[in-house]
């Protein structure tokens, strides 16, 4: 991507949690020339609203009802108003599909008026919103990895008619400024999301021909499966726009971070030679000791975390390893036909 270019899209801080941040980019042109009002340029996650699902105690593994109504829960005008100010002009309101796929009858009419509450009070303080269904960890039959196991699993068929289903009601607001991504960050692979994300599609351009929908590849929304991603059956659509999530470099971005690879690490920069390899080294030393392992524990982490941090001195990774990768996805965009400007970043963080 020329300077010129990349300078022209504009990214954009939100808070996925309390350390994390999320990005969404996205050409302005697009956006105004779809619905002047319409403009997914800046956005914010949230997440407390509606994200994470609390489950009554006991076997059953029942979401509570009503979900998403404890204080923690709430979303109010004046904060919405408050992001708008700071300059955000669209949400992306995370939304865990469990208690939706597990609730029916009157539970389950109880909860598309909550979402549809929450998205006309974010449309009424002028920001525009992105729906993301969000499977969270909490129930074992509803995470992301659940939802994802095949095709023809019960599981995802439903799936597939919460998404017909939300999509009629989004539809039925006539706004552009409404949107419904997907899925967030699928598990699987670019060759065993590929069928999942066409029936996706299909379920929901069923129920409405122009809703602005978010998509992503697989490997949880990475780049590289983005560019893995056969777009011929979304080729004539106008509507869409391809979403990417970029955390890299792991070792800086999600050191410390407990669930991962890198949870040990401590004190690595950023660029990766912008200060000497035994600071990171000597910092991360201190942290395994000081952590509650075994002493066979601790030696083994210590060894991979040298390697990883040996092996991102070797990368010595820095701005110009991000402008590369951009770089690629958008020559990836053109060559299948995909206006660069309908490309998302959809979240980094650190």
């Amino acid at each position: 991507m020329a300077g010129s270019e990349r300078a022209r899209i504009v990214l954009s801080i939100s808070a996925l949690a309390a350390l994390w941040l999320v990005v969404t980019a996205i050409d302005v042109d697009v956006a105004r020339a779809s619905d002047s009002g319409a403009l997914f340029r800046r956005g914010i996650a949230i997440s407390h609203a509606m994200a994470w699902a609390r489950i009554e105690p006991g076997p059953a593994h029942a979401f509570a009802f009503p979900p998403f109504s404890d204080q923690g829960n709430a979303l109010t005008r004046d904060e919405l108003r408050t992001l708008r100010r700071a300059g955000f002009d669209f949400v992306r309101l995370a939304v865990d599909p469990g208690p939706l796929l597990q609730s029916q009858g009157q539970h389950r009419d109880a909860l598309d008026d909550i979402l549809m509450d929450r998205v006309r009070l974010i449309l009424a303080t002028g920001l525009s919103v992105v729906v993301d269904f969000h499977p969270s960890d909490l129930h074992p039959d509803y995470t992301a990895r659940a939802l994802t196991a095949g095709l023809n699993t019960p599981v995802f068929r439903d799936y597939l008619r919460m998404l017909e289903r939300t999509a009629g009601l989004l539809d039925r607001l006539h706004s552009k400024k409404v949107a419904l991504e997907l899925m967030n960050e699928p598990p699987v692979h670019a060759g065993a999301w590929q069928p999942m994300l066409e029936a996706a599609y299909a379920a929901v351009r069923h129920r409405s021909t122009d809703l602005p929908l978010v998509i992503e590849g697989g490997d949880e929304a990475s780049a590289t499966d983005l560019m893995a991603m056969r777009t011929a059956p979304f080729a004539k659509d106008g509507a869409l726009l391809f979403s990417f999530h970029y955390y890299d470099p792991y070792q800086f971005t999600h050191q410390g971070a407990p669930w991962n690879a890198a949870r040990y690490l401590t004190d690595v920069p950023y660029p990766a030679l912008a200060r000497p390899l035994a600071d990171s080294l000597n910092a991360t030393a201190a942290a395994i000791a000081a952590a509650d392992l075994a002493q066979d524990a601790k030696s083994s982490a210590y060894r991979d975390t040298q390697r990883q941090l040996e092996s991102y001195r070797r990368s010595a990774f820095d701005r110009n390893t991000i402008a590369q990768k951009f770089d690629d996805i958008t020559n990836w965009a053109r060559a299948q036909g995909v206006p660069p400007a309908r490309l998302m970043l959809g979240e980094f963080g650190a």
